[in-house]
């Protein structure tokens, strides 16, 4: 009788340490990084997730590479981030890659309206834009772009708007497959 219980607790210890294992090597397998397995819907298609979810993935991704390289995380600004969509929506309505698209107001204007820089003594802010089929290709794409790369990685920077819209803002692409984002940075003193 006691070998019985001390070979059912043995099988029982054994599958408790099998499913830990498994766990385990699902977690480490290739092709899975623990950016993805931190920041849900990085891997999301255009449509198969919510634009809000896009954001977040985004903000993620970007925290996780500052994260990499010993930098605080930036903190999601309401005022960067409606900033942001509203130039990510200029983008995709006037089918314009640019920071500035004809009858908009430059990055400097924006931000002033934005209210964001209302009371401070010293700023400074930068614009990252992209469009892509994921949130993590988008990031790969921007953090093998030295301008880019050097906005995701500054220290100064404390705050984050992220806007993202379907499509394209190119005609010749499908808008179907893409994501367009507009990356705002940002740190003020008052």
């Amino acid at each position: 009788m006691a070998r019985e219980r001390r070979a059912r607790v043995g099988v029982a210890t054994a599958l408790a340490l099998l499913t830990l294992g498994a766990f385990v090597a699902l977690a480490v397998a290739p092709g899975t990084t623990a950016a993805l397995a931190a920041c849900p819907h990085a891997n999301a298609h255009p449509h198969e997730t919510s634009l809000s979810n896009l954001r977040t993935a985004m903000r993620c991704l970007i925290n996780k590479k500052r994260a990499k390289h010993n930098l605080h995380k930036l903190k999601d600004n309401a005022k960067l981030a409606r900033t942001a969509k509203g130039h990510t929506k200029v983008m995709l309505n006037k089918d314009c890659f640019k920071h500035r698209c004809p009858g908009e107001p430059g990055l400097r204007k924006r931000m002033k309206r934005s209210g964001y820089l209302e009371g401070a003594k010293a700023y400074f802010y930068a614009e990252d834009i992209g469009f892509d089929r994921t949130p993590k290709r988008m990031i790969q794409r921007l953090i093998n772009d030295p301008y880019n790369r050097g906005n995701i990685l500054n220290g100064d920077f404390r705050d984050i708007g992220v806007g993202v819209g379907w499509g394209a803002p190119k005609k010749a692409r499908d808008d179907r497959r893409y994501a367009t984002y507009t990356i705002l940075f940002a740190w003020r003193r008052s």
